[in-house]
């Protein structure tokens, strides 16, 4: 009978601590929502053709958000191409090959803040390598900070491989590059498409390593070529909080909410091939 009861309690107070934690995450998810919503529900009156197609004009408190678009997504796409290859082979490299000290650099590179990647990218890439402001050297430096990113995920879902599948392509006589490349790289494919769109989503809003490697206040041309600075989304809300407050306000609010949209697009598409996986 003590068993019987000591069982029964244990069973109550294990569905009030689910039923809790079922309100903590209900409430957590509100107020997130809550917060996009404010974030952005006020740009949206801005949006037009205009806004969206031309330059800032009259000092920055007209026009609209062109060239911090297209800078936002230049640099987005310099940085993956340059990221996703090289954070697929280091996973790979991870997984496959005991390398602990590698393994403790990617940990440590993933805690690092992105500021401490931008003054890097200053002494490295602009100064040191004399790309100046530029995408290259903006895109290099986003490459960096979502590389332990990339790496650690496909280590993961490399790593959550069986280990009697590498060992019965090894008994059918396959090579290790032949295991990788053709049997666990594609059955992971979905895994990786998914972490590439998140880093996608963290590199296009992120705005202290590009203030300090490629981003200008007001940029009055397209790039001419991947040496050339860019507006971007983060960079041009912040400077224009920063220099004109309440004066330029409206194109701050369109701006976030532009951004806003582009993050929530990616992250949704991410989560589409991460269902896919499942």
């Amino acid at each position: 009978m003590t068993i019987t009861k000591t069982n029964g309690s244990k069973t109550i107070e294990n569905k009030k601590a689910r039923i809790a934690l079922k309100i903590l995450t209900y409430f957590i998810s509100i107020l997130i929502v809550f917060v996009f919503i404010l974030a952005f529900l006020p740009g949206l009156k801005y949006w037009s053709w205009e806004f969206f197609s031309s330059f800032p004009k009259d000092q920055m408190t007209g026009g609209g958000i062109f060239p911090a678009i297209l800078g936002s997504i230049l640099l987005t796409a310099v940085s993956l191409v340059i990221a996703i290859p090289l954070g697929i082979f280091l996973g790979i490299v991870l997984s496959e090959y005991n390398l602990s000290y590698i393994k403790f650099a990617v940990t440590i590179l993933s805690g690092i803040p992105s500021v401490v990647f931008g003054l890097f990218g200053l002494g490295l890439f602009c100064i040191t390598m004399n790309m100046r402001t530029s995408i290259l050297a903006g895109g290099l430096t986003l490459s960096l900070m979502v590389l332990p990113v990339i790496s650690s995920s496909v280590y993961e879902v490399m790593r959550s491989i069986p280990r009697e599948l590498r060992e019965a392509a090894y008994a059918l006589g396959a090579r290790k590059s032949e295991v990788i490349f053709d049997m666990l790289v594609p059955s992971v494919r979905n895994s990786i498409i998914t972490v590439s769109f998140v880093s996608a989503g963290r590199v296009i809003g992120e705005t202290a390593p590009l203030i300090l490697t490629a981003a200008v206040f007001y940029a009055t041309n397209l790039p001419k070529d991947l040496l050339s600075p860019v507006m971007t989304l983060p960079t041009h809300i912040y400077f224009l909080a920063a220099a004109y407050g309440t004066k330029a306000r409206w194109m701050a609010e369109g701006a976030a909410s532009v951004l806003i949209l582009f993050v929530i697009l990616v992250y949704t598409i991410a989560f589409m091939f991460r269902r896919e996986k499942k």
